[in-house]
């Protein structure tokens, strides 16, 4: 019995350093995909519409540069934001949740009874997870916080570090489209190569999706590079149209 304990144990500890459900940084991906995607498509979409326009480089530069500094902040003050709120609204409720428990602790039990018994247990084994729930407050408050509200403090943990994280994978992968243009690369190419690089960067990115969040390698790099490709030929379209209606209006 002692063997198969000890045995257990050590099959949990190789359980929880192994990466079966995906690496650490996976609690991350949302910041890193939603800013890498986004700085790589409105920064292409800048190269895409100066050139559709026939603008001079050195617009694609100053917009482009513009564009990722602009953006990226927008970006992470809006993660940071946005984080910080739900915390925020977290709390509150929270504060609500333990003030009930004060004032009617009969019925807050009852809803967590409700909420175990559509779990499937019952009789005693129901009246048993109730009592150790209701034995402590704050186990007791953090229980309602989930089943009634579906919140997790840890779901909207370290806004700053969201934040900063989207905005360097913004910043990163936002610069891919414009290095063309501003190291020493022959002038009829550096679309080309734009184009070339952007592809490549969104394969990446879909790829480092699919492996972070354990999802089929295939469908990260198709779905991204799609969303991509989309907003790229839409701002070479609006370049082309505007550079039209006003030669006209000229």
């Amino acid at each position: 019995m002692m063997h198969a304990s000890k045995n257990l144990q050590q099959r949990y500890k190789e359980h929880q350093q192994s990466d079966v459900h995906g690496l650490w940084i996976r609690e991350y991906v949302r910041d890193i995909v939603f800013g890498g995607n986004d700085g790589i498509v409105t920064t292409f979409a800048v190269v895409a519409g100066t050139m559709g326009a026939q603008l001079e480089h050195s617009v694609v530069i100053i917009l482009g540069v513009a564009n990722l500094i602009a953006d990226g902040l927008s970006m992470a003050t809006g993660t940071y934001l946005s984080l910080r709120s739900e915390h925020d609204k977290y709390q509150r409720l929270r504060k609500e949740e333990l003030q009930e428990i004060e004032d009617d602790p009969e019925v807050e039990a009852e809803e967590v009874r409700r909420a175990y018994r559509a779990k499937g247990f019952e009789g005693e084994d129901l009246e048993k997870a109730v009592s150790i729930i209701t034995s402590d407050k704050k186990r007791w408050a953090d229980v309602m916080m989930q089943e009634e509200h579906g919140l997790t403090e840890e779901a909207s943990g370290k806004p700053a570090l969201h934040g900063f994280l989207t905005f360097v994978s913004f910043v990163i992968f936002g610069s891919i489209p414009i290095l063309p243009y501003i190291i020493g690369i022959t002038h009829n190419s550096r679309f080309t190569i734009a184009i070339i690089s952007t592809f490549c960067a969104l394969v990446l990115l879909g790829t480092s999706r699919s492996y972070l969040t354990k999802e089929r390698l295939i469908r990260g790099p198709i779905e991204i590079v799609s969303i991509g490709a989309l907003g790229a030929f839409a701002a070479f379209g609006v370049g082309v149209l505007l550079k039209n209606v006003v030669g006209v209006i000229v």
